[in-house]
């Protein structure tokens, strides 16, 4: 019994340590065998992707117990465009990417809102972190170092071209309010200067981007559009 004892111990150990190496080696949940690598623009970032079986990179982050946000591509105003309809929902569909912030500093996309986010809760809180449409970002650096951040569409509050920072984390507001809601808005940002404003250093590569749409928090609904998602030289 003695013996027996022991074996169980031991092998309960070596599963534990098993755990233990592929819990703090496992690669980040965006790393992918084909990411996107470019050094030359314009990088049409819808080209390769199918919100319904995304791959080439792609993935969708969903959250446990959360309804994910519906992706689909629709035909709109005469453009071919990304759908992003919450319910009570949210998820991320985000690319694996690498590429140096230097060779591709600018993002450039159009969007629209239809049915923008319905909440008395505040948008500057935790408990009121919903928007209807945004960009996740994660830059890293030659070190390894990471720094994620938001491209956000504010609710109410907050004006476009400030930041909303929830914690140390960075939002950047890029448009937003109800006046706004309805109408197809072209907007550009630069990467580089994004990654310096939110305290990186270092040489950056963009390391993750992707839509985010979410209505969680709030249990509100949100839809609307984004289009001509590219990356451009400077």
């Amino acid at each position: 019994m003695r013996k027996l004892g022991l074996k169980l111990v031991a092998g309960v150990v070596v599963l534990a340590g098993a755990y233990a190496s592929y819990h703090f080696t496992r690669p980040p949940f965006w790393q992918t065998d084909t990411p996107l690598r470019a050094s030359s623009g314009p990088v049409d970032l819808l080209a390769d992707l199918n919100p319904q079986d995304p791959d080439n990179g792609w993935k969708e982050r969903k959250f446990f117990r959360i309804t994910p946000a519906d992706y689909r591509f629709a035909d709109h105003d005469g453009s071919r465009a990304l759908r992003c309809s919450t319910d009570n929902s949210a998820s991320i569909l985000a690319l694996d990417t690498d590429i140096a912030v230097a060779d591709l500093p600018i993002l450039s996309w159009r969007w629209k809102v239809v049915t923008p986010i319905q909440s008395d809760l505040d948008e500057a809180t935790r408990e009121g972190d919903d928007h209807p449409m945004r960009f996740y970002i994660r830059f890293a650096n030659e070190t390894g170092e990471s720094k994620g951040v938001e491209i956000i569409w504010s609710n109410q509050k907050f004006e476009p071209g400030g930041f909303k920072i929830i914690g140390d984390f960075y939002h950047l507001v890029a448009n937003g309010r109800d006046e706004n809601v309805g109408t197809w808005h072209d907007q550009r940002v630069d990467l580089a200067q994004l990654y310096t404003d939110i305290g990186g250093t270092g040489t950056p590569k963009l390391d993750v981007i992707g839509f985010f749409c979410d209505s969680d928090n709030t249990g509100a609904r949100s839809d609307g559009y984004f289009a001509d998602v590219q990356l451009l030289e400077g």
